[in-house]
């Protein structure tokens, strides 16, 4: 019996990276999930028995109503919620658009606040909601600073939401992943010979000399949405080797 057995979990950008990830890691332990994405092709080719897809832009308020119809639909009641969605995406401060700025504060924090407002009320006593947030909500990085106060209110909305939903037994906690290996450089429009030279530089300044994997930070979350974090809420979690700390 695993962790997740008879379990119901919906993840949001799950067609790749930590998402995809962690629902294969729940599926592997006995649970289903609803994972969704944007990408009607990457969604298709990792749809299983167990992982049900769906096409749903987390940016769009009435995506989330749409979302919460499928997954009761699908499921009745779930156990938990990862809301992982999200786009990174910088310029230095005289190049900062409102279109730059909507696009991260709508998928971001918008994405997490209207995700919970409508997948809470299908959550069942002793579920849980995991949003990602980053090792960026911490520092300071030059031509980063929307996308780090966009994690920043995340870090901050699920304190107050964990506050909210303990009377329903439900936690709310965020992972921060750091350096991890995964295709958010790609999607972001990174040419490969910078991004390798990127990773080398994080891993040399790691204090475990290395990058993360996508594996580890998907134990991490599944561990957060299992019933083995039982007391675990408004918690942030760190998968960043140390640099949060060292």
């Amino acid at each position: 019996m695993g962790r997740f057995s008879g379990k119901a979990v919906v993840i949001t950008g799950g067609s790749g990276g930590i998402g995809l990830e962690t629902a294969r890691r729940i599926v592997s332990e006995g649970g289903r999930t609803l994972v969704t994405g944007t990408n009607a092709d990457k969604l298709a080719a990792v749809r299983t028995d167990d992982i049900h897809t769906l096409v749903n832009d987390a940016a769009d308020p009435a995506a989330a109503t749409a979302l919460a119809r499928e997954a009761e639909t699908l499921f009745g009641g779930i156990d938990g919620v990862f809301l992982n969605a999200g786009v990174g995406a910088g310029a230095p401060l005289d190049k900062v658009s409102v279109d730059l700025y909507r696009r991260l504060m709508d998928l971001n924090v918008g994405g997490v606040l209207f995700g919970a407002q409508a997948l809470t009320p299908l959550l069942r006593e002793g579920g849980s909601i995991l949003v990602t947030a980053s090792a960026a909500k911490d520092r300071g990085l030059p031509q980063g600073a929307v996308y780090s106060a966009t994690k920043g209110a995340v870090r901050s909305l699920v304190r107050g939401l964990a506050r909210e939903l303990a009377p329903r037994g439900i936690r709310v906690n965020t992972i921060s992943p750091g350096p991890i290996e995964s295709d958010f450089f790609e999607r972001i429009g990174r040419p490969p010979e910078q991004t390798a030279q990127m990773l080398a530089h994080m891993a040399s300044h790691n204090p475990m000399g290395r990058i993360g994997t996508m594996a580890e930070a998907a134990a991490v979350a599944a561990f957060l949405l299992s019933p083995e974090a039982g007391f675990v809420t408004g918690a942030d979690y760190a998968v960043d080797g140390g640099e949060a700390q060292l």
